[in-house]
């Protein structure tokens, strides 16, 4: 269930991406890494407490999100780049991210320590206190976002630029607006997503965040792209099996299952396990 966590946060930051601008960010696992850096600065160095740490910290990287939207996607898709060279441009600005973050804070490993480790038993489960926030902030994030898509003026307005941008624009709907509000809601799931998975890992370093990409690609296929409730549903699927497979079999099988399932759907069934919400409640692919 930690492990669903982090990709559920991961996968819906991501798929909102993909969905509103057609574009596979592939710097987004390296914002991931950054905001533990960016965390661990406020509170090491700077000595600050906990919450207004992460919270600045994952507001950093919603901002770095939207500058990225703003000054970098939409110049390039404005010009007709294709799909292919826009992943290209995403990749060069991970490599850049990932070299920043080794030039300032050195190739070396960090730590943040989130309560103690003394397992709390919870319905029969020994959890710690950093499980538990993992868990409870997914779950709260979820809430807010389906909230967010289902009775706000702006969620409908999401829905209706992934469906179709040019007709959104005719209808009145500020498509830029809603791109830039849409970016940094993204980026804010990707730093607390990041955040989280520096609270679970016993440390980590300038590529921490890479490891997750097969996986969460495979999250927004099996869940369908642009869909955030099937990445909420696939994160389950793709965390429960991976780490029972990693646990039952090898460590190294969570990534296996991940690949695997990204094969059988791209394979059976390409538009993914659950319904868009372009068919009716929400986002898809623009």
């Amino acid at each position: 269930m930690v492990v669903a966590s982090i990709l559920v946060l991961s996968a819906v930051g991501f798929t909102l991406q993909w969905g509103v601008s057609n574009v596979i960010n592939w710097a987004y696992v390296d914002f991931m890494t950054l905001v533990a850096f960016l965390d661990y600065t406020f509170t090491h160095y700077l000595h600050w407490n906990f919450w207004p740490a992460a919270i600045l910290s994952v507001l950093l990287i919603g901002v770095l999100s939207l500058a990225m939207n703003q000054l970098l996607v939409q110049p390039f898709l404005k010009r007709g780049i294709k799909f292919f060279n826009m992943l290209i441009v995403t990749f060069g600005l991970g490599t850049i991210v990932q070299y920043l973050i080794e030039v300032i804070w050195g190739p070396t490993f960090f730590s943040i320590t989130v309560g103690g480790q003394q397992p709390i038993h919870v319905v029969g489960v020994k959890l710690t206190v950093a499980q538990l926030i993992i868990i409870g902030v997914a779950a709260a994030s979820m809430v807010g976002f389906h909230l967010l898509l289902t009775r706000t003026d702006l969620g409908k307005a999401m829905r209706a630029v992934s469906v179709d941008p040019s007709l959104a624009q005719v209808s009145g709907i500020r498509t830029n607006a809603v791109l830039n509000m849409a970016w940094f809601l993204s980026g804010v799931l990707c730093g607390m997503a990041g955040l989280v998975l520096a609270f679970n890992t016993a440390s980590f370093d300038s590529t921490t965040g890479t490891v997750y990409i097969l996986q969460i690609l495979a999250v927004v296929v099996l869940g369908g792209i642009g869909s955030p409730y099937g990445a909420m549903g696939a994160a389950l699927i793709i965390g429960l099996v991976g780490e029972w497979a990693a646990l039952l079999i090898n460590p190294y099988f969570n990534v296996v299952v991940s690949l695997l399932a990204l094969i059988v759907v791209l394979l059976w069934r390409p538009q993914g396990l659950f319904r868009s919400l372009t068919s009716g409640s929400g986002g898809g692919t623009a």
